[in-house]
């Protein structure tokens, strides 16, 4: 091939010759490989391209005449998804009203087959209507009875006292219980309402001696200055405000008390104002303590009026030496006199007040004493600070004179005599008695005192010891009175309240057993005997009254019966000096008394005259007969 010959002809002799070399290839038949195993499929040879000549042309390109974009296929038809559901198309008729019948069914082709299913309404319109009209009638009978309550709470004590004679009078009420139902021909709803109230009967003309004011107190009741002028020398670390409460909390002033400094009678009177109105629970801690390291202070500085003084931020009652002893504010009960009070601060008040006890004066005793009596009165001791009141009551009473002297009757006559003359009814009276602790003589004797005053009705019992001045005879009296009688329009939280004095008063009944020494009985058997009788007879006295007395379901009554049983049972297992024998049916039968066959023979007598006179009447047909027996 010479040099200057045309390129295309190499390119074209070697296609060429490649063409004729593959062609007895592709011709031939392909040689199975006979290491494969039969049953693999034969792999189809590749394709081999078919070279292009670079003269040819490309149809539909640019250089020629025409639109190109003929040949192309719609862009619309590459975004169409090919092979996706067919778009909901909803049906143009449903959207159209259908056309009513022009000629209207008979009614007797409309239930024409016996399985045809009839509509059920889910609730009756009659029911309906008669349920909304018992609603309304409910409602209207709640509105009246709610005006009724609300204007009896607006009324005066009259009102109060025509609200406990409605409660006594069961035909009233009844009356008043059917006027709030209506439609109640045969009286059965208002029977049953009536019972209902009675149940849940609350008498609102019951009292109460509340201690600290009902109204909400001051969340910040104003304090008094510190004492400046007496923060010098050593007690300068208190004159700064700023660094003062961290100095008590520190116990800084501790520290200098405890080596012998006298704390300054202002600064001592400026702690003990700040401890119930403390709010801090450190600061009122070392308040605290700081009060109890004084002793001196303590003799010299509190006193009932200090004390009244201490509690009057919170609410309390104003020291009044005019009235020691004038009759009590009472008030109408209120079931909750004080919400979302915080009594922190009289807590730490009694809790000094036990830590203060051996250090106080006499006097100062007495009148602290006499508060909390008049704190004991008010309901919250029994639900809020009862451990604190019983402990602090107990440290007053320790600190008091010697038991058996002259002075332990004065004091104790003194209190006791405080008590029943502040105090109206022995529903309250027997409130702060109760709340007493009686884990020391002087405790015991105190209390019996005081119940033994306020259940007789006699002062002069608080100047001796009650197993000298009272005897069975005063019990069985007392118990024959009419508060004790069982009647329709007995009290019976009165009655409650008169139990408890007569358990406290009877307490070990020593006093019978000393009445049957000293009548000259030296056989200890004889006397033990005699007094289980009379035991035995006290216990069967009472419960005569328990037995009257029926319980209806009424909470007073119920309370009531279980104080006559509880001291019946204590009297019979726990005072008496034997358990009581226990029959069977293998025991011999007690031997007959002899007065019984006089008895019977006296009624059979009776009875066979009253007989004979029966029939002398029948007989001549006359009423007209004597009354008397012959």
């Amino acid at each position: 091939m010479s040099r200057n010959g045309d390129i295309r002809g190499f390119f074209g002799n070697g296609a060429g010759r490649d063409n004729s070399r593959s062609e007895p290839a592709t011709a031939s038949q392909p040689v199975r490989d006979l290491q494969s195993p039969i049953s693999s499929p034969k792999t189809p040879p590749k394709p081999t391209p078919k070279p292009r000549d670079r003269t040819d042309e490309i149809k539909g390109s640019d250089d020629e005449d025409g639109d190109s974009d003929d040949s192309l296929e719609s862009i619309s038809a590459f975004i169409k998804p090919k092979n996706g559901p067919a778009p909901y198309q909803r049906d143009p008729n449903l959207t159209e009203t259908p056309k009513a019948k022009r000629i209207a069914s008979s009614s007797a082709s409309v239930l024409t087959s016996p399985l045809t299913i009839q509509p059920k309404h889910k609730f009756d319109l009659k029911y309906l209507i008669k349920h909304a009209r018992e609603s309304d009638r409910a409602e209207e009978s709640a509105r009246r009875a709610q005006e009724l309550i609300n204007q009896g709470e607006d009324d005066d004590d009259g009102a109060a006292e025509l609200l406990a004679e409605m409660q006594n009078d069961t035909a009233r009420m009844q009356t008043a219980a059917k006027k709030l139902i209506h439609n109640d021909e045969e009286g059965t709803k208002g029977d049953k309402l009536m019972r209902a109230m009675n149940r849940t009967k609350v008498d609102g003309s019951r009292k109460l001696c509340y201690f600290f004011n009902l109204k909400q107190p001051l969340f910040k009741p104003p304090r008094k200055p510190f004492p400046q002028k007496r923060a010098k020398g050593c007690w300068e670390c208190l004159a700064n405000s700023r660094t003062r409460d961290q100095a008590v909390i520190f116990g800084l002033p501790h520290t200098i008390v405890s080596k012998g400094r006298m704390l300054p009678d202002e600064i001592f009177l400026w702690v003990l104002d700040e401890v119930c109105v403390e709010r801090n629970a450190q600061l009122r801690v070392q308040y605290s303590n700081l009060v109890a390291l004084c002793p001196d202070s303590i003799t010299r500085l509190v006193t009932d009026m200090r004390l009244y003084s201490m509690l009057e931020k919170l609410g309390g009652p104003k020291y009044d030496p005019s009235q020691s002893h004038a009759k009590l504010e009472s008030f109408p009960k209120v079931e909750d006199p004080y919400p979302g009070r915080d009594w922190t601060g009289l807590i730490t008040f009694l809790e000094l007040l036990e830590r203060m006890a051996p250090h106080l004066g006499e006097q100062s005793v007495i009148g602290a004493i006499q508060l909390l009596l008049r704190m004991g009165l008010d309901p919250l001791v029994s639900t809020t600070v009862r451990s604190e009141h019983a402990a602090a009551m107990e440290a007053l009473v320790g600190a008091l004179p010697k038991l058996g002297t002259g002075q332990w009757d004065e004091v104790c006559a003194t209190i006791s005599s405080y008590l029943y003359e502040s105090v109206d009814e022995p529903v309250n009276q027997v409130l702060p008695i109760s709340h007493m602790p009686r884990t020391t003589s002087k405790l015991l004797d105190l209390c019996r005192r005081m119940a033994a005053v306020v259940l007789f009705r006699d002062t002069e019992m608080a100047s001796r010891p009650v197993d000298e001045t009272l005897t069975l005879d005063d019990i069985m009296d007392r118990l024959d009175s009419s508060d004790f009688r069982i009647s329709p329009s007995t009290d019976y939280e009165a009655l409650r309240a008169l139990v408890v004095l007569l358990d406290i008063v009877i307490g070990s009944a020593s006093f019978i057993m000393q009445a049957h020494t000293v009548n000259g009985v030296q056989d200890d058997e004889a006397a033990r005997r005699k007094f289980d009788a009379d035991i035995d007879a006290l216990t069967f006295r009472l419960k005569l009254a328990h037995d009257k007395i029926h319980d209806n379901n009424l909470v007073s009554r119920k309370v009531a019966k279980a104080s006559i049983d509880l001291i019946a049972k204590r009297l019979t297992y726990t005072v008496r000096t034997r358990p009581p024998p226990k029959t069977s049916i293998f025991d011999p039968e007690p031997k007959e008394d002899t007065n019984i066959p006089k008895q019977r023979a006296f009624m059979k007598k009776w009875a066979q005259k009253k007989a004979e006179r029966s029939t002398a009447i029948l007989a001549n047909g006359n009423g007209d007969i004597d009354g008397s027996i012959a």
